[in-house]
């Protein structure tokens, strides 16, 4: 018994320091205002991160460049994710561009699920819009994004399968492993201190 309430607390406390951690969807007032060199810095570093995660599947998926530089925009995420027993939450930052203006808007991601799983994971996930509608749903009312969430994993090719047609999916791992089978919703929201 003791050994069960001591995995409870491990997960309620994995838990907690991933839905406070610096890089949390919820926004509060009560965060610090980045001043604009901090902005500038954090939008940088997006962009570096958005051209490694691209990096990375094209070296799997040679093809997912064509396709990329064809669709309406994409999106490209740095996530972490935590499988615990019955928990699975996940976080993340990323940047969408915009493919006909070359806008970038700068946003968060976090889901919280559940489903038996076990271990932590940190991947890429790159978001493919084949139309532009697609493209602005995800970034419906300026802040928050759909579910896009329903989607199946197959194979070591990277390709998620989207239950979406108008999005492809590619889920890059970038470190860490993870045996899961979890559902659950994400929320993705333009990160207002990047506006």
């Amino acid at each position: 018994m003791k050994a069960f309430t001591r995995v409870i607390l491990l997960v309620l406390l994995a838990a907690g320091s991933l839905a406070v951690g610096p890089n949390a969807v919820a926004q509060s007032d009560e965060k610090p205002k980045l001043t604009e060199e901090q902005k500038e810095a954090e939008r940088n570093a997006r962009l570096k991160l958005a051209a490694d995660g691209l990096e990375r599947l094209y070296r799997i998926q040679p093809g997912a460049r064509q396709v990329i530089e064809k669709a309406a925009g994409y999106a490209v995420f740095d996530v972490s994710a935590i499988y615990a027993i019955l928990f699975v939450g996940q976080q993340g930052k990323g940047v969408l561009f915009d493919n006909a203006t070359g806008k970038a808007t700068y946003m968060l991601s976090a889901r919280a699920g559940t489903g038996p799983g076990f271990g932590r994971q940190r991947v890429y996930q790159i978001f493919v819009f084949k139309t532009r509608g697609a493209m602005e749903q995800f970034v419906l009312a300026g802040g928050t994004g759909g579910d896009v969430s329903a989607s199946v994993s197959t194979g070591t090719d990277g390709m998620v399968r989207s239950f979406n047609p108008e999005i492809d999916i590619y889920q890059v791992p970038e470190s860490g492993m993870a045996l899961q089978a979890s559902w659950g919703g994400t929320v993705y929201s333009v990160d207002e201190q990047l506006r």
